[in-house]
Parts: structure tokens; sequence; C-alpha cells
């Protein structure tokens, strides 16, 4: 990496700190849990900070946890914040995660694309949420509202800004194309409403196998079973100094996604897929010792 995009690297991963805290802030007045997730908590293991090279950040809630946090979000926020619902961008779909957002700040030019998601709300520094959801005992059940969801996926791709059909070769191309020409005559928040709907089928019908799954994944992922207790109590891991929740377990969540994560990926994977260095702008007090 250069010297630009260094300093912007840790700009982006004080700024991810700063929402962090806030988010921590909410969920222990309201008695909410979170944890770190996916690269982040991978940062917080293997580098004791941010992953040297990682550009977002993310966190999980299970379904439980994420619906108070979601109730009281909007409210509790303090003026830099936004909580934005993936159902809040006008007539587009960028995809099912929910996102608290640093207002002032942004990441990437201005441009046509960005204004289509919701006036350029996703130009900014967020950290996305995932969430962890119950998986019933049948895996016939389970199938059937991963195979919906898969369908209310493909809708929502119709109200991308672009879709590039290469990304799905073979038969996958011909089902994204008929589920996206599909999706263009649905409203989007009726597309979103229903995909979290959906998600939600499975609650309480674990009972016994106890599984659960993140049913607002990178859509390759909502495959992958974890165990709900896997999560349970947070404990503490560190990031920069600064302690954060992890999953009780988070050994196992992390093999099960990413295989041997403390193996470091080779150089050309470590890429910065949602910034560019010379746009990023981040304004708040407590970036002041990032100058």
């Amino acid at each position: 990496m250069n010297q630009e995009m260094t300093a912007a690297l840790d700009r982006i991963h004080k700024g991810h700190k700063i929402i962090l805290r806030e988010i921590t802030r909410i969920c222990r007045k309201h008695g909410i849990h979170y944890y770190l997730d996916s690269g982040t908590l991978i940062g917080a293991i293997r580098h004791k900070s941010a992953i040297p090279w990682d550009d977002d950040a993310d966190i999980a809630m299970l379904r439980s946890d994420f619906e108070k946090f979601r109730r009281v979000a909007a409210d509790e926020l303090g003026p830099a914040f936004r909580y934005v619902e993936p159902d809040q961008l006008g007539n587009a779909v960028f995809d099912f995660v929910p996102r608290v957002v640093l207002l002032d700040s942004s990441i990437r030019p201005d441009s046509s694309e960005e204004q289509y998601y919701g006036n350029g709300i996703y130009n900014h520094l967020m950290v996305d949420i995932f969430i962890v959801d119950d998986v019933s005992d049948s895996d016939l059940f389970h199938l059937f509202c991963r195979g919906l969801l898969t369908i209310f996926y493909g809708f929502g791709l119709g109200h991308r800004y672009e879709l590039d059909f290469s990304n799905y070769p073979g038969v996958t191309g011909v089902v994204v194309r008929v589920l996206a020409a599909i999706g263009k005559f649905l409203p989007a928040r009726f597309i979103v409403r229903q995909y979290d709907r959906i998600s939600k089928m499975e609650t309480g019908k674990n009972g016994e196998k106890n599984r659960c799954y993140f049913g607002n994944y990178l859509f390759g992922d909502i495959k992958l079973l974890y165990q709900k207790e896997w999560f349970g109590e947070p404990v503490d891991v560190l990031l920069d100094g600064e302690t954060f929740p992890g999953p009780k377990n988070w050994h196992q969540c992390l093999e099960l996604q990413y295989g041997d994560y403390m193996k470091l990926p080779p150089v050309e994977k470590r890429v910065q897929p949602h910034i560019q260095p010379q746009y990023v702008s981040i304004s708040h007090p407590d970036m002041e010792d990032a100058d």
C-alpha cells in the first residue's frame, strides 16, 4: 500500500471505532448484546487491531438483540450518526444489511450511483450489522426458507443501480435475469421487508439442534450453520488497546467461516474495495488525534 492509502486506512479504522463506541453505549444502556464479526473480529484476534488493509467494519447480533436495537437506535444515536435500514433507500435495493453511519464523512467520490442509493447515504463511514437467525430443527423447512430468501434476493437485484451479469455464469445467470426482471415490477420496500419477514420464520424452531445462521450475510455464506451457544455471553477482544465484545466461542465462528483465519491472505487479496483514499474525509471530535 502507498502512503496515501495507509493514511486513509488509519483514519478509517479510527472512525470505525468511533461508531463502535456509540453502538456499545446504546447496547449497554438497553441490555443488548452484539459481537465483532467477520474481518473486524479477525483483526481483533489476529492483529489486536483492525486488519491493516481492511476498509470496512462488521458486527453481529442475535435476532432478539437486533430487534431491541432497531427499536431504539434512531432515537438513541447521537446527532453525528444515523441508523439506516435497507428499506430506506427509495426504490433501490443495495443489500439486506442495516448499518450505523457516521454522517460527517465520505469514502468515495459522489456519483449518480452513490445518489441512487438513498441520496448517497452509503458514501459514508459505517458499520454493517449482520443478523443471526434461528435455523429450524427441520432441515426441509430451513431449505424452504433459504429458497425463499434466494428468490427475494434475486428480486432485489432488479433494483440495483447496475447489474453485471458476467458475475453470474451459466444457469445461475439465467435465474438471476429472470428474478431481477420480475423484481423490477415489485416495490423495493416490499422486497426488503419480505426478506426480513422470511428471515424470522424459523425463530424459536431450533429447540433441539440449537442451530443458527446469518440470514442477511453475504449470500454465498448463508449456507453456513453455527451453534447458537457459540455466541452466548460476549467476551472481551482488543482493538488497539480498547475492548469490544466478541462471540463466546469466536474460534469456532471464525474457523467455520474462514478455515485457518490466522493465516494471512496473499498480497493480491489485500484490497480496499470500498474506499478511494483521496476522497476519505471524516470529521468528528474524536478524530483530532488522527491528523
